[in-house]
């Protein structure tokens, strides 16, 4: 073959793979779905209140959005209330609109973290409920309701497949499947007031729940369901399963007081939820581990954030930190930090989430009241403003963004598809990409660095 002949086959070759992105690249909707698009991202909302709280990428390229709509944000303890319903958006790879819908008349709905089947690759969603799903209204079985905020889970395929929790408000943030197939989802239980009462009888303790999925029937049963009961605030941020040894799951979090305060990772045992060993991150009651990753090589990744120094140097207030703990007993100690990286600006900044490319690169989101970027320091906007920050594989500082309206600006979370692009989630009480005010008390926003092609 000639080189002539060979360079117009490599240039056809690469006209097709810019006309048809590879597996698992996300390719936006050119129909505009009633949303406000602009050249980063969208925003949308209605009269009242809507939020997406999670987002998701399948191998083939589409784009899931979760959350609610139609909530009421400040009326009670616990936002959204009212008759929100929850909703899951589809994007991209065919037909793009609502995927599920989630919706009790009269009760509040959120749909608040996603997941896939390892093996199926379908999507697993977990949220919110202040009514019962029945057979009715989507769901696998009559459920009761158990309490002020139940759990259920569900799929995008077969509806809710799941509700359970206690007298006690629950609060959902992460989702996970191990090994076997079993789901592991983990959250926390919000402050307890008995109903009729007006003392608090229950402070925020963090809850795991393990569901399998019978040989016969869709309804998942319950392996085993812990909360972890203290006199303290305790939170769950993270959460991260070790599908290269044993399931063994991992949760990252917060405690205000006693003897843990601080932020840390505990080990779970997956066979009775027990927990197991606990590594302290910070002796101080405001700092937080947000999120978890297990890396290639078997190391635990983690992204909170700290009033203290766990890096080389604080920056200001409230700083981001990214570490990375050695999990591979003959390399040293489990739980030991590898190594630790220190980001912020003079004000406070808060970590939301974390995620990885298929590069290594860490991706990290959260909100800032200042400015992170050193060469921008009047960038912010408003009040929170929403940041992201591009790690490599060490922890070294390869970009940073902030994006922000004239209202508080909140990334719920982030994602990346195969072709490094970003997708961060949340909601804005401003015009994120424009002067027009938000149309109700919060406006979901997406935010990306793929490109819509008209």
């Amino acid at each position: 073959m000639s080189i002539r002949t060979g360079v117009v086959l490599l240039g056809l070759a690469l006209t097709a793979c810019k006309d048809k992105p590879p597996p698992g690249c996300v390719q936006l909707p050119t129909e505009s779905l009633g949303w406000s698009w602009s050249a980063e991202g969208l925003q949308t909302g209605t009269t009242k209140s809507e939020e997406f709280l999670d987002v998701a990428i399948d191998s083939q390229g589409r784009l899931y959005l979760a959350g609610y709509e139609q909530g009421d944000v400040g009326a009670e303890r616990f936002d959204p209330s009212g008759d929100s319903r929850g909703v899951l958006w589809r994007l991209g790879a065919g037909s793009s609109g609502v995927s599920r819908s989630v919706d009790l008349p009269g009760s509040t709905e959120t749909l608040d973290a996603l997941t896939f089947h390892p093996v199926t690759g379908a999507l697993y969603f977990t949220g919110r409920t202040t009514g019962a799903f029945d057979r009715a209204h989507g769901a696998s079985a009559d459920f009761t309701h158990l309490g002020q905020q139940d759990v259920f889970v569900g799929s995008e395929q077969d509806g809710i497949l799941y509700q359970g929790g206690s007298e006690r408000p629950q609060h959902p943030n992460r989702l996970a499947f191990d090994t076997q197939g079993a789901l592991i989802v983990s959250g926390f239980d919000d402050v307890y007031v008995p109903p009729g009462t007006s003392y608090v009888e229950r402070w925020d303790d963090p809850f795991l729940i393990k569901l399998e999925l019978p040989a016969e029937g869709l309804t998942l049963s319950e392996r085993w369901s812990r909360s972890f009961d203290t006199t303290s605030v305790d939170r769950l941020g993270g959460l991260a399963v070790d599908t290269r040894r044993d399931s063994g799951i991992y949760v990252t979090g917060n405690s205000e007081n006693g003897s843990i305060r601080g932020s840390f990772v505990r080990r779970i045992d997956p066979g009775t939820g027990e927990p197991g060993p606990l590594w302290r991150q910070s002796a101080i009651s405001m700092d937080t581990m947000q999120a978890a990753h297990f890396r290639e090589d078997g190391n635990l990744l983690l992204a909170g954030s700290t009033f203290g120094v766990m890096g080389p140097q604080s920056h200001g207030g409230q700083d981001v930190v990214v570490r990375l703990l050695n999990m591979d007993p003959e390399k040293g100690a489990i739980g030991e930090p590898l190594w630790t990286k220190q980001y912020g600006s003079p004000g406070a900044d808060f970590v939301t989430d974390m995620t990885v490319d298929a590069q290594g690169h860490i991706i990290v989101v959260g909100e800032t009241l200042d400015s992170v970027l050193e060469t921008e320091p009047e960038a912010n906007k408003g009040s929170y403003d929403i940041f992201m920050m591009k790690l490599d594989a060490n922890g070294e500082r390869l970009d940073v963004k902030q994006w922000g309206s004239e209202g508080d600006d909140h990334p719920n979370a982030v994602a990346v598809d195969a072709c490094g692009e970003l997708f961060i989630v949340g909601y804005t009480m401003g015009g994120l990409f424009s002067p027009t005010p938000a149309e109700g008390q919060r406006d979901a926003f997406l935010i990306t660095t793929a490109r819509r092609t008209e």
